[in-house]
């Protein structure tokens, strides 16, 4: 059957013409008839994209595409995915496209936007630079530079607005964008031109013009009642005007407050940085906690934390905006907080739908959320003063101290790094500056040179964030004055490794139309002083709201010129900057500011008092919340002293098949080195009389482990630059039989990303550096906090935790557990967790000593065998044991080797089954 071509037209000039929905009975039948047809499926996938049937349209562009339709099916199908959140599938459809039409702009345009709003900035450079190279639409040119600005490209997406403004001069759309790079690379006189044109339009009330983003706009602009002008237009051109989600049916008047937190940062990330604390200190009596989680996979300290101390973990990153808001309507909170808002990353449009009866922002965003859905900022009377409030469409709830909250569990480096490590002077006073140069201005740089000027014997250390930045400011302070010298710039760092070198700085000083945040309370955390100014706006009040909430008022000068006095008298006076210095140290654990626990509970004051205020039929309004002060925790519990109860659990049967076990013998255990009372002087070993397995008739229970270990030598777990060069040498080989395994060290390397190893039980942490030496992403798990703190001092990955009770965010690649198997209670219930949380493919590492092999019968003969009289282990296994248990527990051997480590050890290497 064949269609007149003039039949086609008419139905396309009638979908065109606004009566797609009157086409449709029409294209359905001709498909009916001629499934495969590409123009009528085209059609017909057209009809129902304007129709609003997304869903259909997204199949019928997909049957379009593959029957030769062309590269536009592929793309409207991509389209339609991205908006649906359905990245992956979205970008599937796109790359078909970009094959048969790989110089179409429309297409490029499409996989550029659904990479930036995916998060996955780094696969689109290459397509961003072949836009750059072909269009000469403006709007698609700006939208390739900004992705090259989000790969941290800054230069190059600074260089490529250049060209785009200069094409395009009058285009106000494109001022926004362009100033985004410009200010990373502190190129003033550039920024400076982009900022007077941005000014010229607010002077006339037009906020909406420029389309500057609200989080670039603070960082230069300290005006409020502007600040609240661009966001709010920002807000009108992204924000979609949609219903809202219907309520429950039923009005919560009691029981728990059910508060959901809303983000993509509940990761190795500022945002945590901060809030792991919160999390973990929420009284679950009082609140039960959501967190809608959009976050990008990882594994990290941070990660796992959030996912420990949340109640309901709700993935939401392939949900769209009103997909998440009816999940989210389903929990009925009484409150939602957005840690996001206009910050890399956020979704307001989620808050828009209105799936909670209230709804505030906190912490990600420092100003008005200008968003209607909106009802309140938490925030402190620092940060937003009385007279702030007819600039913010939100009600203030203000906190007692800062807003900020800490978190008191994160990383203090027992040894600070010395100055010569990271090339600073011994005899002269260092001030730091480590915000991002994207905060740095021209005024704040200026005061920065006033106070080198009048320090003649100080340097400045910065971050250098780029070759751009470098090059400017050195070129900024020259033209001040000041020798190049003089300026430091340091390599960004890991947070643990940056909060080491951080000591190392005399006082640093503040960046001051947007402050630092986590930077501030980064360096008062390692015990360094922050001097700042008073600001105007939020963001310009933070240091200022931090100081306070630690004492320390008098770092805050009144304006410019008093910072400058302030920074003098630091440098002037070795006596007073150790003053300060202990001052800071001393305030660090006694102030409100690093107080966890007391933070929390104001915060959930706070959230008491939003929630019984609408409980009882209130519209929002101004809360000031009461400083109820210090949490008093219960004293630690006296020593322990005599023979305890509670320290093991006696096994019920065999630990692997549940069988009657009989008694094989007992071994005197008090030269054992952890060994002290009250610990039972021997141990009773037992055996199967079905499997033989041989065991522990006990396993310690989490009292006993803390009594077990109350007395390890501080140093057990610390490793001399020989000895960790002996460790290393010993775990080469294994590294190098799994990645043989993996495929070997041309498939690894060449992978996008590095494979994953999780190291159980990681000890002095000498495997995962090992691995990680040889391009693998490895992470330890270790519940020695010693053993944790130092791997991570290194800045290596590691983190305290259990492994059978843990909840793995990502898949691994590799698992090791040498010399732990035997230390657990349940190695097949530990075996069956391996298997979960490794791919189908991926290669487990056991190794245990070999209760089968000669150097074990050698030890028997002569009676000097360690394994009978060692208070960690519970299990003794041989070789053929081991791998019916691997087998069983949905594993393949692969190899097999004799580990030189310690007498009688064995290592297999097996392959998880699909």
């Amino acid at each position: 059957m064949s269609i007149h071509p003039g039949h086609l037209e008419a139905l396309l000039e009638q979908i065109n013409g606004g009566q797609a929905a009157a086409a449709l009975p029409e294209l359905e039948r001709l498909n009916a008839q001629l499934p495969a047809h590409p123009a009528v499926l085209s059609l017909r996938a057209e009809a129902l994209r304007l129709a609003g049937r997304p869903a259909e349209a997204i199949t019928v562009f997909k049957q379009a595409g593959a029957q030769g339709a062309g590269a536009r099916s592929w793309l409207a199908a991509g389209i339609l995915l991205a908006a649906e959140r359905a990245t992956e599938e979205a970008l599937q459809c796109l790359l078909k496209a970009a094959a048969e039409t790989p110089d179409s702009e429309a297409v490029l345009d499409a996989l550029i936007t659904t990479l930036f709003n995916g998060n996955r900035h780094k696969e689109g450079i290459e397509f961003a630079r072949t836009q750059l190279t072909l269009s000469t639409n403006p709007t698609l040119l700006a939208r390739a530079a900004l992705l090259l600005q989000a790969n941290d490209l800054y230069e190059e997406s600074s260089a490529a607005f250049k060209k785009i403004v200069q094409a395009a001069p009058d285009e106000p759309t494109l001022i926004g964008g362009a100033l985004v790079p410009a200010r990373f690379t502190c190129e003033w006189e550039w920024s400076e031109l982009l900022q007077s044109k941005l000014e010229a339009w607010y002077d006339q009330g037009e906020f909406g013009l420029p389309q500057e983003f609200p989080l670039t706009h603070i960082t230069w602009c300290a005006d409020e009642a502007r600040n609240l002008g661009v966001t709010r237009a920002y807000v009108e051109r992204v924000v979609p005007k949609v219903e809202r989600i219907a309520a429950p049916t039923h009005s919560r008047s009691g029981g728990r407050i059910r508060i959901g937190y809303l983000s993509c940062d509940f990761r190795n990330h500022a945002t945590m940085h901060l809030m792991a604390g919160v999390f973990e200190h929420h009284d679950r009596e009082r609140f039960e906690v959501f967190a809608y989680d959009y976050s990008a996979p990882e594994s990290s300290e941070y990660r796992q934390r959030f996912l420990d101390a949340v109640e309901h973990h709700v993935p939401i990153h392939f949900l769209s905006d009103r997909q998440a808001a009816t999940r989210i309507a389903a929990d009925e909170l009484d409150i939602l907080f957005d840690l996001k808002l206009y910050t890399g990353g956020g979704r307001p449009g989620i808050p828009a739908h209105r799936p909670a009866p209230l709804q505030a922002a906190y912490l990600g965003f420092p100003g008005s959320a200008a968003h209607p859905q909106i009802d309140y900022i938490v925030s402190d009377r620092f940060v937003t003063p009385d007279s702030g409030a007819p600039h913010y469409t939100e009600k203030f709830c203000r906190l007692p101290h800062s807003y900020q909250c800490n978190d008191r569990k994160r990383f203090a480096a027992p040894t600070p790094g010395t100055r010569s490590m990271y090339g600073l002077p011994e005899g002269k006073v260092v001030f730091g500056a480590f915000n991002q140069s994207y905060k740095i201005d021209r005024g704040s740089f200026a005061v920065w040179m006033r106070i080198l000027t009048e320090v003649p014997d100080c340097v400045l250390w910065l971050l250098g964030q780029s070759e751009a930045a470098i090059t400017n400011l050195t070129r900024h302070a020259q033209l001040a004055g000041i020798g190049p010298e003089r300026l430091i710039f340091a390599p960004f760092a890991a947070p643990h490794d940056h909060c080491a070198r951080l000591p190392a700085a005399d006082a640093i000083l503040d960046a001051l139309v947007c402050n630092g945040h986590t930077t501030t309370s980064d360096a008062l955390w390692a015990g360094v002083p922050v001097i700042t100014a008073q600001g105007a706006h939020f963001a310009s009040r933070v240091s200022e709201s931090l100081l306070n909430a630690m004492d320390l008022a008098e770092l805050v000068g009144s304006d410019r010129d008093d910072m400058v006095r302030i920074a003098k008298s630091v440098a002037s006076d070795a006596a007073y900057r150790a003053t300060l210095r202990n001052k800071v140290a001393a305030n660090r654990l006694s102030a409100p500011l690093f107080d966890t626990a007391r933070f929390t509970r104001d915060f959930e004051t706070a959230l008491e008092m939003m929630v019984q205020r609408h409980r009882s039929g209130l519209a929002p309004d101004h809360i000031d919340v009461p400083d109820r002060g210090p949490v008093h925790s219960k004293a630690d519990p006296p020593g322990l002293h005599g023979r305890v109860s509670g320290l093991q659990t006696d096994y019920t049967g065999c630990p692997l098949c549940a069988g009657a076990s009989v008694a094989l013998g007992f071994a005197n255990c008090v030269k054992h080195a952890l060994w002290h009372e009250p610990l039972p002087p021997t141990i009773a070993w037992m055996r199967c009389s079905s499997c033989g397995h041989v065991h522990n008739q006990s396993y310690w229970t989490d009292k006993g482990l803390t009594e077990l270990r109350r007395n390890e030598p501080g140093d057990a777990l610390v490793q001399s630059s020989v000895k960790f060069a002996a460790r290393r040498a010993a775990w080469a080989p294994v590294v190098d039989r799994t990645v043989g395994l993996l495929g070997g060290y041309r498939t690894v390397l060449n992978r996008e990303t590095r494979p994953i190893w999780v190291d159980v039980g990681c000890g002095d942490g000498t495997l995962i550096m090992t691995a990680s030496d040889s391009g693998i992403a490895a992470i330890g798990l270790e519940t020695r906090a010693a053993a944790v703190a130092r791997i991570q001092g290194l800045g290596f990955n590691a983190m305290q935790h259990d492994f059978v009770p843990l909840r793995f965010d990502v898949t691994a690649d590799v698992l090791s557990m040498m010399d732990v198997l035997e230390q657990l209670p349940d190695p097949r219930e530990a075996l069956r967790k391996a298997a979960q949380v490794l791919r189908p493919g991926g290669v487990l590492v056991v190794s245990t000593a070999d209760m089968a092999a000669s150097s074990w019968r050698v030890m028997e003969t002569e009676k000097v065998n360690p394994y009978w009289t060692d208070l960690e282990r519970l299990h003794n296994f041989s070789r053929e044991q081991l791998m019916t248990l691997l087998r069983d527990s949905g594993f393949e051997i692969a190899d097999f080797a004799i580990a030189n480590r310690a007498w009688a050890q064995l290592e297999i290497y097996a392959v998880r089954r699909p």
